[in-house]
């Protein structure tokens, strides 16, 4: 087995119909076949062979297509990861995974790669992707150039690594979720088949980056049938409307944030666009608020489907059916799943009742890497604990509760705040910090900090406290607003209580 026989499968059988359409041109099956093979001879030029970590630093592009498949032809493992991580973020995961070779645009590699170059022993060779000369950096382009056309898919065993996904986890330490090529084939078909309802002349955009486990669902899913993927570096609102009226998008995926952008955009101007093409429109990441189904519906007038899973189920465990969804919940199990809601004793729970949501299915990740400790705790007799409250009625459709852990989603992407909390402390005048989520119409959440300083230490403003997280990590989990208070308040045994600073805070309105 080996994920790639996808493209070898489109090439053979469709070989001149588009394969990714981007801006700068398209590529057919063939041609993407071609480069795929390219890029595979390259990798194993430099030495990359099976099980070898090959780190992805890039947007959503052709070239991160092409860089995936050619490191699941070798068998080696992908470790794709945001293009927004600054220098601190990209040193854990490469020093944690091990990588041998680094695939990154060349603007952000001299930005953020450069300067911690000589802190990442086990990396042997850094690849540009753009114009940027860096000393010791091979060329993306030239490497393609020189590379046969000629490749052999390397057959690998089902539960062989294809990628490590890093997410964020309660200590603040990213866990690399291990994804096998049987997880990653059975949930492309899956999405595929069932939740995409995509064919061979679909054109399929996502506004998500392909780092994310959403990948699966936008890109795999849709190349398993050989549907065109479009690529877009960034999402802006008008941008993906604009997208669709020019390439004829038939499937639009992404968070319930993009959706309320998109239909603020497109109400403001509906003769400008014609979304006569798009017929289906896919969310998750978050729960999409009720309202919304309706107009997304009225105002594109496609169909609307949500999902719900997570990097370690592969994406979709369970989905909405066309046509048949309840607003507000997260659907039915998926072909091939379990789902169930327990109570602490991991007891199935009656319908209606509250417990965490478990799920067992072919998705299902192999572990987290080099953590078997973290690996024991996430599973219970093969069940994987998703950490989320649910119930489920009495057709059998599941609704999401509450998370049991103190994760927050902004606009789609995850934030654990003792991530940000860990960078704030490092901040000189910090003496105790507190982040939370607080609620945002547009992303759902948004991340606050709340501070108290240092007695004899400089006065400092919000201003500068958020000035200093975006030199330090993503921009996503940069708190939105920082309030410096005189003290924290705790409780006997001095644990800062986030429930009484949730109290504090009125709901934030940002539409």
């Amino acid at each position: 087995m080996n994920l790639a026989e996808i493209v070898n499968k489109n090439a053979l059988r469709i070989p001149q119909r588009p394969a990714i359409i981007s801006e700068q041109g398209q590529l057919t099956w063939q041609e993407f076949y071609l480069q795929v093979n390219q890029m595979g001879n390259a990798l194993r030029k430099l030495g990359v062979t099976k099980g070898d970590r090959v780190a992805m630093y890039l947007p959503n592009s052709p070239e991160y297509v092409v860089t995936y498949f050619a490191i699941s032809k070798l068998g080696a493992i992908a470790v794709p990861f945001n293009i927004m991580y600054k220098s601190s973020e990209i040193d854990y995961i490469i020093n944690n995974s091990g990588a041998k070779v680094l695939v990154a645009a060349a603007e952000e590699a001299q930005k953020y790669v450069m300067n911690i170059r000589d802190k990442l022993p086990s990396l042997q060779e850094l690849i540009i992707v753009g114009e940027h000369q860096i000393t010791d950096a091979l060329s993306y382009s030239l490497l393609l150039a020189e590379a046969s056309g000629e490749l052999e898919t390397l057959e690998c065993a089902p539960n062989d690594i294809l990628t490590i996904l890093y997410t964020s986890g309660t200590t603040g330490q990213p866990k690399g979720a291990m994804l096998t090529h049987e997880n990653l084939y059975y949930n492309a078909e899956l999405n595929a088949f069932y939740t995409l309802h995509v064919n061979d002349q679909d054109r399929v955009l996502t506004g998500t980056p392909f780092c994310h486990i959403f990948f699966v669902l936008t890109v795999l899913g849709p190349m398993y049938k050989g549907a065109a993927v479009v690529p877009v570096p960034r999402f802006f609102p008008d941008k993906a409307l604009e997208l669709i009226s020019r390439f004829n998008i038939t499937h639009f995926a992404g968070v319930p944030t993009m959706y309320i952008y998109m239909l603020q955009t497109f109400k403001a101007d509906p003769g400008k666009y014609n979304l006569s093409s798009w017929r289906f429109a896919q969310s998750a990441g978050a729960a999409m608020p009720a309202e919304f189904i309706s107009q997304i519906e009225e105002s594109f007038s496609v169909g609307f489907c949500e999902c719900y899973g997570a990097t370690e189920t592969s994406s979709t465990c369970t989905y909405g059916r066309l046509g048949h969804g309840k607003a507000g919940s997260i659907g039915l199990p998926a072909d091939t799943w379990e789902v169930r809601i327990v109570d602490g004793q991991n007891q199935e729970l009656p319908v209606g009742e509250v417990g965490e949501i478990v799920v067992k299915g072919p998705g299902v990740f192999k572990g987290y890497w080099e953590m078997p400790e973290a690996t024991a705790a996430a599973f219970n007799d093969q069940w994987f604990h998703t950490g989320d409250l649910g119930r489920s009625d009495q057709d059998g459709y599941l609704y999401i509760v509450d998370r049991k852990k103190d994760l927050l989603i902004c606009g789609g992407y995850n934030i654990y705040p003792r991530e940000v909390e860990e960078v704030l402390y490092t901040h000189p005048s910090v003496l105790e910090v507190a982040v939370i989520g607080i609620s945002d119409d547009a992303k759902g959440e948004v991340p606050k900090a709340f501070i108290t300083l240092k007695p004899d230490a400089e006065k400092v403003s919000e201003n500068e406290i958020i000035a200093f997280c975006k030199e330090r990590i993503a921009a996503y989990k940069v708190p939105r607003i920082v309030e410096i208070i005189a003290n924290m308040p705790k409780n006997a045994t001095g644990k800062i209580l986030k429930r009484v600073l949730q109290d504090m805070c009125p709901a934030q309105h940002s539409l």
